[in-house]
C-alpha cells in the first residue's frame, strides 16, 4: 500500500509540474509514460497534438518519467502504458506481469561520438565508454556494438555509468571517457564542442528501443482500449515517416526545442520508426537473449511470454493490409 502510495503521489506531483490537474473519478483519463519529449518519443507527442487520441474517444496525457519509476507505476497500475521499451523488458524478465503489444521505433536512435584521436570504434579496445546506467537499454547496445565487431562485449571496453546523454557528453568533455553513446541532439552538441561521430548505431543492427508496453490484466481485459491506443500510434507513426514538416514542427513544439535542432533530429532519426508497428521474430529474440546479460533468471521465456502483437495484426487487417 506504502509503494502504490508513492507512486499514485509522484504521478501527481508531475502533474502538477506539467500544469495539469487530476480529472475527476467518472472522467477516465489515461496516462502514458515516456522517458523525454524528443524525437525517442514522437509518436506520443504526434498522437497527442495531431488529436489521434481524440478521434479514439480517448482523453490522453503523456507524462515525462524516469524509467524505473514508469515500469513501477505501470506494474502497480497507475500507469496505463509505458513507451520506454526495455525498462518493460526486463522487468518481464524479472517477472512482473507486463507485456509489450507493438514497436514503435524498430532500429536505435544512438550515435557513438567520440575524441579525435579514435578513427573506428575497435580503436576503444582497452579504454573507457560513457553510457546511462548498467543494465540500461544503452548498455545493451554499447554490448552490441562491441559484439558486432568482433569484441569482447564484457571486457574489451569498459563501461562508464554517467547518467544522461549531456552528462554523457561532460564526461567526454573531461577526458573521463573516450567515447559516449548519445542519442541526437546530443551528437550535434557533441561534435560543436571539437568531437566526432563515429557511427550511427542504427545502421548495425536492428534492436526495438521504444514499444508499447502495459500490464497483461490492461491486454486481456481493455482489448477495446488498447487496440485504440494501438491505432492512435500507428496513425502517429505514419504521419511521422509520411509528413516531414508536420512532424519537425511538433517535435520542436513538443520538446521545446529550436525548429533547426526539431529538423536535424528529425532527419537521423525518423528512418527508425516503424511503419506497421512489428518486427520479426528474430530480432525480438536478440532483444530477450541480450536483456539476460542483465538479469538473472533461470526461467524459460520466450517471444511470446514478452511480445502480444495481436491487436496490431487485427488493425492492420480492419485496414485491409498483410501484416508480416
Amino acid at each position: 500500500m506504502k509503494f502504490c502510495t508513492n507512486v499514485i503521489g509522484a504521478i501527481l506531483l508531475m502533474l502538477s509540474f506539467a500544469g495539469l490537474q487530476p480529472q475527476p473519478v467518472d472522467a477516465k483519463t489515461i496516462y502514458i509514460g515516456v522517458s523525454n519529449p524528443d524525437m525517442s518519443f514522437l509518436s506520443g507527442g504526434v498522437a497527442k497534438f495531431q488529436g489521434y487520441f481524440n478521434d479514439e474517444g480517448l482523453d490522453v496525457e503523456i507524462l515525462q518519467m524516469n524509467a524505473n519509476v514508469s515500469v513501477a507505476a505501470l506494474a502497480a497500475g497507475n500507469l496505463d502504458y509505458n513507451l520506454i521499451l526495455q525498462s518493460v523488458v526486463t522487468a518481464n524478465l524479472r517477472g512482473l506481469p507486463l507485456k509489450v503489444a507493438g514497436i514503435l521505433i524498430e532500429r536505435p536512435n544512438h550515435v557513438v561520438v567520440a575524441h579525435p584521436s579514435i578513427q573506428k570504434f575497435t580503436d576503444l579496445k582497452g579504454k573507457k565508454v560513457a553510457i546511462s546506467s548498467y543494465g540500461s537499454l544503452v548498455d545493451i547496445l554499447a554490448r552490441l556494438t562491441a559484439a558486432h565487431f568482433k569484441m569482447d562485449p564484457k571486457s574489451d571496453v569498459s563501461y562508464v555509468a554517467a547518467g544522461s546523454s549531456s552528462a554523457r557528453i561532460a564526461q567526454l568533455q573531461a577526458g573521463v571517457v573516450q567515447a559516449a553513446f548519445v542519442t541526437p541532439p546530443g551528437n550535434l552538441r557533441a561534435e560543436a564542442a571539437g568531437f566526432k561521430s563515429l557511427l550511427s548505431v542504427g545502421d548495425l543492427f536492428a534492436f526495438p528501443v521504444n514499444g508499447i508496453g502495459l500490464h497483461e490484466q490492461k491486454l486481456k481485459n481493455q482489448r477495446d482500449e488498447v487496440k485504440k491506443v494501438t491505432r492512435a500510434l500507428l496513425r502517429a507513426n505514419r504521419f511521422i515517416l509520411d509528413n516531414p514538416k508536420g512532424a519537425i514542427k511538433i517535435l520542436a513544439a513538443w520538446g521545446r526545442s529550436k525548429p533547426e535542432v526539431a529538423e536535424e533530429a528529425y532527419q537521423f532519426t525518423a528512418k527508425n520508426y516503424s511503419r506497421n508497428l512489428l518486427v520479426s521474430r528474430a530480432t525480438l529474440e536478440n532483444v530477450i537473449e541480450s536483456t539476460r546479460w542483465n538479469v538473472e533468471t533461470k526461467k524459460k521465456i520466450t517471444v511470446d511470454d514478452v511480445f502480444d502483437f495481436s491487436l496490431v495484426r487485427e488493425i492492420l487487417k480492419d485496414m485491409g493490409e498483410t501484416a508480416k
